[in-house]
């Protein structure tokens, strides 16, 4: 057996060169197998030991890109939406947008008083009987994941604000549910969590089902 190739993440980590993570996101791309090993030959001829997933991610989109611009256009997404920044408002714009495609009305930015304290929330989504509580987590910045941290902060804001204003308002009768959507990867503690206390997780890896 070879002697795996070690490769530099965005964090500074180093790990072992993943084939099967290369043909994951080209995959979800709507790239077909062909394609697919092609670029995966043609990355593996230029690696080297140290070689940032950066460098990596351009040779194959640079490949895609040759072959379907509108393939490389989806392979390109994240990179895209961490270009928006530095803000994070274009982030929950963009959130909503998706709602709103999903049949959702939308608001932005509405602050809603808690039992406690008064908490700003990115989105409200309604539809139907549903209301939607969305807190955005943002960043511009290749190597940060949403960590434990976050799904417990969002369950601590969410309740308190559902003790208060969502009780006494027409929220009350509508199924209510607590959000947080991120456009980075969500760590196995996170998840966890998430599941734990009824938050629904989206991030760039998972989805709560």
């Amino acid at each position: 057996m070879e002697n795996p190739i070690f490769v530099t993440k965005a964090s500074g980590e180093q790990s072992p060169f993943s084939e099967e993570k290369i043909k994951t996101s080209l995959r979800r791309s709507g790239a077909e197998e062909d394609q697919i090993d092609f670029i995966l030959q043609e990355v593996k001829k230029q690696l080297y030991e140290g070689m940032t997933t950066r460098k990596i991610y351009r040779i194959a989109f640079s490949l895609l890109k040759s072959g379907s611009r509108h393939l490389a256009a989806r392979y390109h997404l994240k990179q895209a939406i961490m270009e928006l920044g530095p803000s994070g408002f274009p982030f929950e714009k963009y959130v909503a947008e998706l709602m709103k495609f999903q049949g959702y009305k939308t608001r932005i930015g509405q602050i809603l008083q808690g039992k406690c304290v008064t908490h700003e929330i990115d989105v409200i989504a309604e539809k139907d009987n549903q209301l939607v509580l969305i807190e955005c987590k943002y960043h511009n910045q290749n190597g940060i994941s949403c960590n434990v941290k976050i799904p417990l902060y969002i369950h601590a804001r969410f309740k308190d604000v559902e003790a208060h204003e969502i009780k006494k308002s027409d929220y009350a009768s509508k199924d209510r549910k607590g959000w947080t959507v991120s456009n980075t990867r969500c760590t196995a503690e996170a998840v966890q969590t998430a599941g734990g206390s009824g938050i629904q997780l989206l991030g760039w890896d998972h989805t709560s089902k």
